[in-house]
């Protein structure tokens, strides 16, 4: 399994604030809507939730995202990708973040709570998913 845009397009990163400007004719997440301002108070729990991981372990909220799906499963392949050296020397970094299998539970448990897919199904007018 690829994990296509693992961290949203640059969202679950931290490194914009509300209502990001983005300059480049060919950048399409202006209208993306994690980047509105509905979207930042949407998704604000999982922000603060990475955010807090990535205090705790000394590690940047795009290392505890990858680092996070990398040790899912085994087969989980999360592919970023970015134009900067610097953003793939930090993505590389991920592999060496020691999350524990109990941090993996504990974050698991914490977005299962936050029940972000039904949520943005509703969202997005489509069916719930069912568990």
């Amino acid at each position: 399994l690829v994990a296509f845009t693992p961290l949203a397009k640059g969202f679950l990163s931290g490194r914009y604030a509300e209502r990001p400007t983005f300059d480049h004719p060919e950048d399409n997440r202006s209208g993306r809507f994690q980047f509105s301002e509905e979207g930042f108070r949407y998704y604000q729990q999982a922000l603060d939730l990475i955010r807090g991981f990535a205090e705790k372990k000394g590690a940047t909220m795009a290392q505890i995202c990858l680092g996070w799906m990398i040790r899912k499963k085994p087969w989980i392949v999360p592919i970023p990708g970015t134009r900067s050296p610097e953003r793939m020397r930090e993505n590389l970094a991920s592999a060496d973040v020691a999350l524990t299998a109990e941090d993996i539970a504990k974050i698991d448990e914490a977005l299962n709570r936050m029940n972000l897919a039904d949520a943005a199904a509703r969202r997005m007018n489509k069916p719930q998913i069912s568990k």
